[in-house]
């Protein structure tokens, strides 16, 4: 196989009150026994941990990240129990089965709460659930500045770019001046009823702009610049960076300065890969400069609806080949399964000096039609001067991202590969 870095994308968690959605059964008699409904069903987000939990002890993950919203609507008592269930389910954190393991989590709109957004300092609402994460051994979230780490693994390697893109979530320094008291207090006044749907409704549509802060991006930019040109830059943070298919009617809670971000990192000389939940939606997005370099942004379904396993393949020299994105859904019947998988071109026009034996192979392959990885192996010297099986997995890679191949059993080792020429 080739180097790779293989990323577990966890979306909007929304404890407690996912945990508390209906399970997936369609139940129309409401004296059925509850014993036997526990047996044949289960609650989605329940069945979304016990498989991520599996996928860890496999050992297959190389790092965990949670897009934020761990919570719901800023509730203060729910930031503990949002952090124990995270932490014990997935025995993440100090002391527990995978404590060593990479783990990043950034906040997300629901998880400010508003009152503390009134307080003096910008940074007072993010506290509370850094102390939650703190106490169950999880790691910080990113404020103030970025939460930056190189991960290697043999010769890949990415640089982890954690990012706050809270700033202005609750805070109703960002109405526009002019009526922002009266408009202030005409929301206070609404909320104090104490009717949680109007709360719910407030954090779904709520008078704040959330916002990136210049210096995070000017050090994710720096670093960009600074770091192993070879290692892949991969952001992370809640909101997403462009709109999604669906019209989104809260125009209040959208990211403003996406598009300075957005232009930093097509800007930046490098593919780089930008990962965010926030829209419960999970569309894939691939931009590309005029040098021709990529920035990827995929976005996470709502954890209750499932997640992604994204594969980050480098050549054998380090250089960031592709973006493998393999979607963990539920099918009609309510079962979690592996879906969909979108091979994603990372190395751009690099790809172009790549030498004829890709021209050779791909040649081959549209002969064929058909061939199992074995049979492409034993002609590997008619493509590759020097003989190269990894020559001929860097191949394969690229005609895939190119939609020109697919590959039947690319999540088991190669040896079971069966290659087919796509025209």
């Amino acid at each position: 196989m080739l180097p790779r870095i293989r990323v577990l994308q966890i979306g909007d968690v929304h404890l407690p009150t996912a945990a508390k959605e209906s399970r997936n059964v369609d139940q129309k008699d409401a004296s059925f026994s509850v014993e036997l409904r526990n047996i044949i069903s289960s609650t989605p987000t329940k069945v979304v941990f016990k498989q991520i939990y599996k996928l860890l002890e496999d050992g297959s993950i190389d790092v965990v990240l949670f897009m934020g919203d761990l919570t719901d609507i800023g509730h203060l008592e729910n930031y503990d129990r949002s952090c124990a269930f995270i932490a014990n389910a997935l025995q993440l954190g100090n002391s527990r089965v995978h404590a060593s393991m990479p783990l990043g989590i950034v906040p997300g709109n629901h998880d400010i709460n508003r009152d503390l957004a009134k307080d003096p300092g910008l940074s007072t609402k993010f506290h509370p659930l850094n102390e939650a994460l703190y106490h169950y051994g999880l790691p910080a979230l990113p404020v103030e500045h970025n939460i930056s780490q190189i991960i290697r693994k043999d010769a890949a390697s990415i640089d982890l770019n954690l990012m706050n893109s809270c700033w202005g979530c609750g805070s109703t320094e960002y109405i526009p001046e002019a009526f922002r008291d009266r408009v202030g207090r005409a929301i206070e006044e609404v909320i104090e009823d104490g009717d949680e749907r109007v709360l719910s409704t407030y954090y779904d549509r709520q008078f704040d702009t959330p916002a990136f802060s210049n210096p995070s991006i000017e050090d994710l930019i720096q670093r960009s610049t600074s770091c192993d040109p070879n290692s892949l830059l991969v952001a992370v943070a809640h909101h997403n960076l462009l709109p999604q298919r669906l019209p989104r009617l809260a125009p209040y809670t959208e990211l403003v300065n996406s598009g300075a971000l957005r232009a930093s990192l097509m800007e930046a000389g490098r593919p780089s890969l930008y990962l965010h939940g926030h829209i419960h939606e999970d569309p894939i997005e691939i931009l590309m400069n005029e040098s021709g370099h990529h920035l990827i942004c995929v976005s996470a379904p709502a954890a209750r609806d499932g997640f992604n396993v994204i594969d980050l393949v480098f050549t054998q020299t380090g250089i960031p080949l592709a973006a493998v994105v393999n979607a963990w859904r539920f099918d009609r019947s309510g079962i979690l399964r592996r879906r969909q998988r979108h091979s994603l071109p990372l190395i751009g026009r690099r790809r172009r000096s790549h030498n004829r034996g890709l021209s050779k192979l791909y040649s081959y392959l549209l002969d064929q039609g058909e061939c199992y990885w074995s049979d492409l192996v034993g002609h590997t010297p008619t493509f590759f001067s020097d003989n190269n099986e990894g020559a001929v997995l860097e191949s394969i890679e690229m005609l895939m991202v190119d939609s020109s191949v697919i590959v039947e059993n690319y999540e088991m080792d190669p040896a079971n590969w069966i290659i087919r020429a796509n025209i």
